[in-house]
């Protein structure tokens, strides 16, 4: 093992979990560790560049493109607007926020919905006058156990759907991921009340009537981003990479939109740059041997139980997309190539964004998307603290339905 490599994942993780005395975003340590990676030679320069998953990149950018000009044009706000006319009393906006977000995530990504209803939950901040932190977790919570559900919910269960040989994967997915991903949503709602009852006055609030700003930017960008979501499913049905839809339609906004210079200064660029540096990092802990050592704690993945505990422990090293990527050709090796067995590491690796901020990207992404319009982030051990009875919850439920049910 590369002692290097174990130094920087160490300097990497306690710069993560320190955060809120050295205030030094999560993004700026992450993108550090990869550099380090490569100033004490764990990875040449070569190897790093190779590292940086392209088509990941891409496809934040054309998401957040979209999130972004709907922030523009006045959209997102006027969303926040209609979910407190609804709902009026907070409890009931944070059950809102937490069904709505964990069932479109299967459209955009978790990822993606993170990006555009970050801006959303800071909106109805303002117009409630109350803290946002409960409905900032309940995002987070919500994006990632609703998109546990669909391929296209995240990135690494479209890894699994395109690389696992599952017949008809968005049938299977959720034929036996639905019930379990609705169940879980609704048993999360009483643990958030639970836990934020102090954020949550017994308050009506009837805020005043607002239109859309940029009516033309709003439904140019709601129409491609529909768009999008049709080729997403169209693609992955035929073969395609679906990162062929998001760039066409993408580039079309900027291309005709005269607010493209404004589109582009709000995207989350810093959310680009951890990614950079979790590919680089990942590589240099993969590359270093630490992942080999570690592997040897963590038990072979011969059954759904052991691949559903070992994914949801790496994604908290790895990330969940890398951790999947690595994972599938293990399962290959093992021969651990049921239906249960991909679903197991589909459901282990995404629910795992419910244990720590690292564990899921969209947790940094909502975490950085606040922070950078004035909003509040989330604590390393703060976000465990709030999100492992969630975990625990939510795991119970996925591993029961897959032993009972899946193939």
């Amino acid at each position: 093992m590369n002692y290097f490599s174990l130094a920087v994942m160490i300097i990497t993780y306690s710069l993560i979990a320190t955060r809120g005395l050295t205030k030094i975003p999560p993004w700026a340590s992450m993108f550090f560790g990869g550099v380090l990676m490569i100033i004490l030679g764990v990875l040449t320069p070569e190897k790093a560049l190779s590292a940086i998953n392209l088509d990941v990149i891409l496809f934040l950018i054309t998401i957040f493109t979209f999130a972004s000009a709907l922030e523009v044009s006045g959209f997102l706000k006027y969303v926040a607007y209609a979910i407190i006319s609804k709902f009026k009393r907070p409890d009931k906006v944070l059950f809102s926020v937490l069904v709505t977000s964990g069932l479109l995530s299967n459209l955009v990504t978790n990822d993606g919905l993170s990006a555009s209803w970050t801006p959303v939950i800071l909106e109805m901040k303002k117009e409630m006058k109350i803290d946002e932190k409960p409905f900032l977790y309940a995002l987070a919570f919500g994006v990632t156990i609703g998109s546990v559900m669909f391929p296209t919910g995240n990135p690494q269960n479209l890894l699994i759907a395109l690389d696992s040989g599952i017949k008809n994967p968005f049938l299977v997915f959720i034929e036996y991921l639905s019930i379990p991903t609705l169940l879980n949503l609704v048993l999360t709602y009483p643990i958030l009340r639970l836990m934020f009852r102090k954020y949550l006055p017994n308050l009506t609030f009837n805020p005043d009537k607002i239109e859309i700003e940029n009516k033309r930017l709003a439904y140019l960008s709601f129409i491609l981003l529909l768009v999008t979501i049709v080729l997403f499913f169209t693609l992955s049905y035929v073969g395609i990479d679906i990162l062929l839809g998001s760039l066409t339609t993408s580039s079309i906004l900027l291309l005709i939109s005269p607010e493209r210079r404004d589109i582009v200064r709000r995207i989350d660029w810093s959310t680009i740059i951890f990614f950079i540096g979790l590919f680089i990092f990942t590589e240099g802990i993969l590359c270093g041997g630490v992942i080999a050592e570690m592997s040897k704690f963590l038990p072979p993945p011969t059954s759904i139980l052991l691949i559903f505990i070992s994914s949801i422990l790496l994604s908290q090293i790895l990330s969940n997309v890398p951790l999947v990527a690595i994972y599938i050709p293990i399962l290959f090796e093992y021969h651990s190539t049921s239906i249960a067995d991909w679903l197991a590491l589909a459901a282990g690796s995404t629910i795992a964004g419910n244990l720590t901020l690292i564990g899921a990207a969209s947790n940094i992404i909502i975490s950085e998307a606040s922070e950078n319009r004035g909003g509040k982030g989330f604590g390393f051990f703060e976000f465990i603290a709030y999100s492992l009875p969630v975990l625990l919850l939510n795991s119970f439920i996925l591993y029961l339905f897959l032993l009972l049910e899946a193939p």
